[in-house]
């Protein structure tokens, strides 16, 4: 119904060559120009930004997207940036942080500051309540020593909080 003429799709080919050549012959690499690239990013994320939530903001999230950009130091992956949304605040409180940011609440009785701390980052809670273990087996021949190893859980539990 709404068919395209073959010479439409033909003279539209010839169009779309003559612009990537166009594009191919006007462009410039400024990789090696550190100043120069970082302005042509910053052109780039101005662009994308303006929006009518952005706009008043452009230019603070321009800076932190170019910066992050170029903290992955040549890396295309773009997963390597995570940005983490928190409620209150300002558009303009957002900050660019290196490294992890751990929410975790100081748990009750345990020391505020820890100098020369080791840290560990885990992909599982540490709550004692909320531990799993994987590939444990417990065998048991009744019902009842299965409510006697919940009960023994639940008093240790108990006993460390």
């Amino acid at each position: 119904s709404n068919a395209i003429r073959p010479q439409t799709i033909i003279s539209a080919t010839g169009c779309l060559q003559v612009a990537v050549q166009v594009l191919t012959d006007t462009a410039i690499d400024n990789g090696k120009d550190s100043e120069a690239f970082r302005k042509d990013l910053m052109n780039i994320a101005r662009t994308t930004l303006s929006s009518k939530i952005l706009n008043q903001h452009k230019e603070h999230f321009a800076e932190l997207a170019v910066n992050a950009v170029l903290r992955l130091k040549g890396n295309t992956d773009l997963e390597l940036i995570q940005i983490i949304k928190k409620t209150g605040g300002s558009l303009e409180d957002s900050y660019l942080d290196e490294g992890f940011l751990l929410e975790k609440e100081i748990g009750h009785n345990q020391p505020k500051r820890i100098e020369n701390a080791r840290i560990m980052v885990a992909n599982t809670p540490m709550d004692t309540d909320k531990i799993k273990v994987f590939g444990s087996k417990v065998k048991v021949d009744s019902t009842a020593k299965v409510a006697e190893i919940e009960l023994a859980e639940k008093k240790q539990n108990e006993a460390e909080s």
